[in-house]
């Protein structure tokens, strides 16, 4: 992992870039992008250890990185991780809130529990309402922005079994549009990526580690990986994509096609 002042090789140099969820999946593989594409990363996630091996092995590729272990469903956590950005680098210009939950998994409405539910909302819908908070104004400060929620195909179509977490995403993609047209006057751009069944650990614990109960459903026939969704992270992270926001971006080898 290089990175140098190209604009091609290098487009987000001189960039401060902040990861929820961080250290694993998606959000690990984001880090090491944007890190790569130039950006000083902030990793914010509950699990310490993964979090300084992150940083390790970023910093040991000649960029800069800083973990604080954080828990996006407490605003406090939350708001010291972007002051931690501010203070560490000088200021946030590109914040990927990817943190997220599958919750109980596959379940009927009649066997789920209000404890499941509130967790994955609590998770997956409260800790993108945190992040934003506490993002938008440092963004406003620095002059503009971009924000980047993982959301999900499940944001954007009905799965039966899998309520909780289509209804926690269904309010991430609400949120984040309205969002994007409130705070598009200051220069920050908010989207949304969803992704379709993509190889990592949560979706094992979601179907039990049978993939073919989604991959069946995707013309592509696969699940996707972490670095094709991580690049789709980068595009919206760049000048590239100046002239978008309040989109959902889909990564899902056709799913929803």
């Amino acid at each position: 992992m290089t990175h140098s002042n190209d604009p091609q090789t290098a487009p987000l140099q001189g960039k401060v870039a902040l990861i929820t969820g961080g250290t694993s999946g998606i959000g690990r593989a984001a880090a090491i992008t944007l890190a790569q594409a130039g950006a000083s990363v902030v990793i914010g996630a509950r699990r310490e250890a993964e979090g300084a091996a992150l940083v390790e092995e970023i910093e040991a590729a000649d960029s800069r990185a800083i973990f604080l272990k954080t828990d996006v469903t407490h605003a406090a956590e939350v708001s010291a991780l972007v002051q931690a950005a501010v203070s560490e680098f000088g200021g946030l210009d590109i914040a990927f809130n990817n943190a997220g939950i599958e919750g109980a998994g596959l379940l009927p409405l009649v066997d789920e529990s209000e404890e499941n539910m509130r967790n994955v909302m609590e998770v997956n819908f409260f800790g993108v309402w945190n992040s934003m908070k506490a993002e938008v104004p440092a963004m406003v400060e620095r002059g503009g922005g971009v924000i980047i929620n993982t959301s999900s195909v499940a944001g954007l179509k009905g799965f039966g079994m899998f309520s909780s977490y289509v209804a926690s995403k269904f309010a991430v993609e609400g949120l984040s549009r309205s969002i994007a047209q409130e705070v598009a006057g200051a220069g920050i751009r908010v989207n949304t990526i969803a992704p379709g069944p993509i190889a990592t650990a949560l979706l094992d614990r979601a179907t039990g580690s049978d993939h073919s109960m989604f991959t069946q459903h995707v013309p592509m026939q696969r699940a996707g990986t972490t670095d094709e969704v991580a690049g789709l992270v980068r595009f919206l992270a760049s000048d590239e994509a100046a002239y978008v926001t309040g989109h959902a971006l889909r990564v899902d080898g056709g799913m929803m096609s």
